[in-house]
């Protein structure tokens, strides 16, 4: 969070440096600084795409982890369901208690892999929406300070 902060810092300080009213006298943006923060940019962003890439290898470790827990769950109820099985009536309940408990663990199943999807998809749905601001204003920023360097060039031939 803290790197998301940085950037956003450096692109507010890119804006500030670049959004300069116009008009004859006024003050032409600092290339130097406006070339520096855009190198800070170009360092930070690779670390921003490792860590979704990041989320995105843990979320193959949680669905994993969801799907072993699952199975032990199934496991377990039918181990149970075994033990159950020695006399008639017994029998019976069993078999109906083993079945609840498998449709349980089928139930719990669905239930932690559906709740650990919606998750992830927040999680993407963050790092997605970072991402296009990002990009978005860099594009703006980008395209002011080509607007500002071809007025700044036709001023300079005045």
């Amino acid at each position: 969070m803290q790197e998301q902060t940085d950037v956003l810092d450096i692109l507010e300080q890119l804006k500030d440096e670049l959004n300069v009213p116009g008009g004859f006298f006024s003050k032409k943006p600092d290339i130097d600084l406006c070339c520096d923060l855009c190198d800070k940019l170009s360092r930070m962003l690779p670390t921003a795409l490792k860590d979704a890439e990041y989320v995105n290898q843990r979320r193959k470790e949680i669905l994993e982890n969801a799907d072993g827990a699952a199975k032990n769950t199934l496991r377990a109820a039918e181990e149970k369901a075994k033990k159950l099985v020695s006399e008639t009536e017994i029998v019976k309940n069993a078999q109906i208690a083993a079945q609840q408990i498998i449709e349980n663990a089928y139930a719990q199943c669905d239930n932690l892999i559906l709740r650990t999807k919606t998750h992830l998809d927040g999680m993407f749905k963050d790092i997605d929406n970072f991402l296009c601001s990002t990009l978005s204003v860099v594009r703006t920023n980008r395209e002011e300070l080509r607007a500002v360097r071809i007025n700044g060039s036709d001023n300079n031939r005045i």
